[in-house]
C-alpha cells in the first residue's frame, strides 16, 4: 500500500513502485502488467492516479500499450555511438538555464582488471576517480563517477578539474580529447547513498548511464552516471569541452 501521509504524491509513489518491479525483474520486458482496475485495488488509489502514472511511464518509454491487449513492459537498454554535435551546457545556456559541476571527490585509486583491459594499461598503473554532481539552475541533475588513467593528466589537481573541467584538463596534459563514446542507458532505482548526495527522495527512478569515452589514441575515460530527469531519447557526439 502507498502512504497517504507522505509528502510525495500518490502518483509519484506508484511510479516508484512500478519502476522497482521493472528494474528488479519482477516485471521483465514483455510482461503484461495488471489492469488499471487491478492496480487501483492493489494500491488503494483512484483510477485517475493510476491512469496518469501509467501515461507518464508510457511517454517515458518504460511501458507500451497494445490496443485491445493491455499494457506491457518495454525496458530496452540503449547502446549507441555518439553521432551528432552536442553540449548539454551549451544547450541549457540557449534556454537560459545554468549548468555547473560540483566536485565531490578527487582521488587516486588502484586499477581493476576491467579498467586495465579498457585502457590497455599495466596493472600497476593508478587511476584518478573523479566524482561530481551536475546541477541545472542549482537543482541536482546528475551524479557521475569518472575514471581516468593517471598517465593522461599527471599531476592534475582538483582545482584544475573545478576550474576547467575534466576533458580540458586531460587535453592540457596529454593533448588528447574526446572524439566519440559508447553509452549504455537503463532505467534503475537510484542507490540510497546517491539519492542523498543529489537531495532526492529515496528510491527515486533515474537513468543510469555507463559511458566509455575514446580519444584519437584510445579510451581515456569511463564514467558511470545517475541522471534525474526525463528519459534520454537521443545520444549525441561529445564536444571537446565538458
Amino acid at each position: 500500500m502507498l502512504d497517504n501521509t507522505s509528502p510525495l504524491s500518490l502518483q509519484y509513489q506508484l511510479k516508484t513502485e512500478l519502476y522497482e518491479k521493472i528494474n528488479t525483474g519482477v516485471w521483465p520486458e514483455g510482461f503484461k502488467i495488471p489492469s488499471e482496475n487491478e492496480l487501483c485495488e492493489e494500491y488503494g488509489i483512484s483510477r485517475i492516479t493510476v491512469r496518469e502514472a501509467l501515461k507518464e511511464m508510457v511517454q517515458a518509454g518504460y511501458l507500451v500499450r497494445k490496443q485491445g491487449k493491455g499494457t506491457y513492459v518495454s525496458k530496452p537498454a540503449v547502446e549507441q555511438s555518439l553521432t551528432s554535435s552536442y553540449s548539454l551546457s551549451a544547450d541549457l545556456e540557449q534556454k537560459g538555464q545554468v549548468s555547473e559541476f560540483i566536485l565531490l571527490s578527487f582521488k587516486i585509486i588502484e586499477s581493476k582488471p576491467s579498467s586495465v583491459a579498457l585502457f590497455d594499461i599495466p596493472e600497476s598503473e593508478k587511476l584518478y576517480e573523479i566524482i561530481r554532481l551536475r546541477t541545472v539552475d542549482n537543482n541536482a541533475y546528475a551524479w557521475e563517477k569518472a575514471i581516468v588513467p593517471t598517465r593522461y593528466m599527471p599531476d592534475a589537481t582538483s582545482k584544475e578539474i573545478k576550474e576547467f573541467g575534466l576533458y580540458p584538463t586531460i587535453e592540457k596534459y596529454s593533448g588528447l580529447y574526446p572524439i566519440e563514446a559508447e553509452e549504455k542507458i537503463e532505467a534503475v532505482i537510484c542507490p540510497d547513498a546517491i539519492c542523498r548526495e543529489m537531495g532526492l527522495p529515496l528510491k527515486s527512478p533515474v537513468m543510469k548511464v555507463k559511458r566509455n569515452t575514446k580519444s584519437q589514441s584510445g579510451y581515456i575515460e569511463k564514467c558511470e552516471s545517475y541522471i534525474f530527469g526525463q528519459r534520454l531519447n537521443v545520444l549525441h557526439k561529445i564536444r571537446r569541452k565538458h
